[in-house]
């Protein structure tokens, strides 16, 4: 049996879908890995609240309704 380790630095990846994509597929395929991911700097947390005020602002959102409301359809 062949035994890899599998190190993803998630520093590097910057979409947070796509980490999370990642993350999910792991361990759906039941493969082990290790993560390492430096803390977020105050300065990066700020950026990250004004940007997700900024998507807000200008109408990309979704109410908890419509939200139900597009969970029935699947």
């Amino acid at each position: 049996m062949l035994n890899m380790e599998l190190i993803i630095d998630f520093d590097k990846i910057k979409d947070p879908g796509k980490k999370e994509w990642l993350l999910h597929t792991l361990k759906l395929m039941g493969i082990s890995f290790q993560a390492t991911e430096k803390p977020q700097t105050i300065a990066q947390y700020n950026e990250d609240l004004e940007a997700g005020n900024a998507e807000i602002e200008s109408g990309h959102f979704i109410t908890a309704e419509d939200l139900k409301i597009e969970a029935c359809k699947w």
